[in-house]
This record gives C-alpha cells, structure tokens and sequence, in this order.
C-alpha cells in the first residue's frame, strides 16, 4: 500500500510540478511581453 501510495503521490506532484511551471512561465511571459509592449 505504501509503494502504490508513494507512486501515485510522485505522479500527482510531478504533474502538478510540470502544470504550475507551464503557467508561471507562460505568465511571466506574458506579463514581461506586455509590458515592453505598452511602455
């Protein structure tokens, strides 16, 4: 139970990993993009 646990759990955090890095960076580019833009 504890393997199958730590399994899932390592998956989840590193899907969530990989989702937080794709919007921070497609944030920071966006907010870093606009604002060169308007300026």
């Amino acid at each position: 139970m504890s393997d199958f646990d730590g399994n899932g759990f390592a998956e989840l955090l590193i899907v969530v990993i990989l989702v937080v890095l794709f919007v921070f960076g497609s944030s920071d580019i966006d907010s870093l993009t606009d604002a060169p833009s308007q300026g």
